[in-house]
């Protein structure tokens, strides 16, 4: 199964299924070596530079994902056509993609050959043309590599053999790699009155902490772990191909998650649909991550061992449908009264909406506490609303 997941604003997604593939294709001949090179970090994705047939291009390192290079790039390389497959997105609309061999890709100076890549159209796509994206750097290319990254010092560390890297035991767990792009998947401990533990996708593509399953959690709502703080029915998420239909989620407060010795306290998570839950980039805040692909383990070199990450939020999320900003969930039952699934958000703090400058910059800024918006709703006249951050750890869901 091939998926990918893409944030923003924390919820939306795009989840891509293939089957009958095997991209597990390619290696590098490169032996003993050790790279390090800068990267962008910007709104909870890892922008890297690489380099085919003598051009740099701007990609993504998405762990959640396979190699994936824009329409663009496969017309100007011509590459090896390998299989046409059907893929299939999270709003169940279906198109047939290409996989290509791409002869030689340089990721840090090192060379990747014949790697097994889809090929998308990723100007189609709001989010990854806002972006200016020209691909996806994943899974399947790096699983025979150790990949290190580092935000504080703003450092990407390659490498084939971990003792070039600082590394401490304690700090690790085994991980596994599964399915046809040898996606990795680790196991973390979740506690509230009682206690459980999950194996998650660690999918650096996903700019959030943690997402859960809705079919996890269906297991985990009989234990007294997740404190449902919100029921909300709408979307906040966009398919591949299209609108993703609207779904009931639920807000839920995890009093602690528990990564290798990092505990982290007071966490907020949503219901997904997808089969899976994860981990994604903004555990990079907390410490350096090293995903050792080759021999199968994941460190997490935390900057301290116990972190309160409890914040102000919004009560509601935004997303995008026909071109058009929106409200997605809304969890608090008094702020349902005033908007709505689909209202159209037309200005944020007395500004006109850019979408793009929505996608691929920081315009609410964290420090906020409160957000003005002018909303034009489904139905009956435009209006303003100031909504204000809260406190939802202790929130009661009724």
């Amino acid at each position: 199964m091939i998926k990918k997941i893409f944030y923003l604003f924390l919820f939306i997604t795009t989840n891509i299924y293939a089957q009958n593939i095997d991209l597990n294709i390619g290696e590098t001949k490169a032996e003993n070596y050790f790279e390090e090179f800068s990267f962008e970090f910007v709104k909870g994705k890892i922008f890297v530079p690489v380099e085919i047939e003598g051009k740099t291009y701007r990609f993504i390192l998405d762990t959640g994902a396979p190699n994936i290079i824009s329409k663009e790039i496969n017309d100007l390389i011509n590459p090896k056509l390998l299989k046409s497959i059907p893929i299939t997105d999270a709003s169940g609309k279906k198109e047939n993609l290409n996989v290509v061999s791409v002869k030689e890709l340089k990721f840090g100076n090192i060379l990747f050959e014949q790697t097994a890549t889809l090929v998308y159209d990723l100007n189609s796509s709001p989010i990854f043309k806002c972006f200016g994206i020209d691909g996806f750097i994943g899974s399947n290319m790096l699983r025979n590599s150790i990949i290190q990254i580092d935000v504080e010092e703003n450092k990407i560390r390659l490498t084939d053999d971990k003792n070039k890297l600082s590394l401490n035991k304690k700090n690790s767990s085994k991980i596994k790699l599964i399915g046809s792009q040898s996606s990795p998947y680790l196991w973390i401990k979740l506690k509230g009155l009682d206690s459980g533990k999950e194996q998650v996708l660690i999918d650096t593509g996903m700019g959030g902490l943690y997402d859960v399953s809705y079919k996890n959690y269906d297991v985990f709502k009989k234990e007294n772990i997740f404190n449902p703080i919100g029921e909300s029915k709408g979307a906040s998420s966009i398919g591949l191909f299209g609108d993703v239909p609207d779904n009931t989620h639920l807000r839920l407060h995890l009093p602690i998650l528990k990564i290798n010795e990092l505990e982290l306290e007071n966490c907020i998570t949503t219901t997904t649909n997808d089969n899976n839950s994860r981990i994604g980039s903004e555990l990079l805040k907390y410490g350096i991550m090293t995903i050792d692909f080759k021999n199968k383990r994941f460190y997490l070199n935390p900057k301290t061992k116990k972190i309160n990450i409890e914040k102000l939020e919004y009560d509601f999320t935004k997303t995008i449908k026909n071109g058009k900003l929106i409200i997605g969930f809304v969890w608090d039952n008094n702020l349902k009264k005033k908007i709505s699934y689909e209202d159209e958000i037309i200005e944020i703090n007395e500004k006109p909406v850019s979408i793009c400058d929505l996608i691929s910059k920081e315009v609410v800024s964290e420090n906020d506490k409160s957000i003005k918006l002018k909303i034009k709703p489904k139905k009956g006249e435009i209006f303003e609303i100031e909504i204000n951050k809260k406190t939802t750890a202790n929130t009661v869901y009724n």
